[in-house]
């Protein structure tokens, strides 16, 4: 589960153009806090689900669901 919601989050993040750094920064962590989340070494995000779904503008099920959430943000990139 860590890998999957690390692979949205790093997905989403580069959807809105930030840096890790920027939404480190947002969710009050250190660059390397956020970079082990979106690498799947920590669980930590589940902490911070509320600020990460106010961030990215999604809601926390979209997030945990495996669907065409990541295919969309895919999508966006190419337009």
């Amino acid at each position: 589960m860590n890998v999957f919601v690390g692979g949205k989050l790093k997905k989403l993040r580069k959807s809105k153009n930030m840096t890790q750094e920027e939404v480190a920064d947002f969710l009050h962590l250190s660059q390397s806090a956020y970079a082990r989340m979106e690498s799947g070494e920590t669980h930590s995000w589940a902490n911070h689900i509320s600020q990460i779904c106010q961030l990215f503008e999604i809601n926390p099920d979209e997030l945990l669901r495996k669907d065409d959430l990541t295919e969309n943000v895919n999508q966006k990139q190419y337009y």
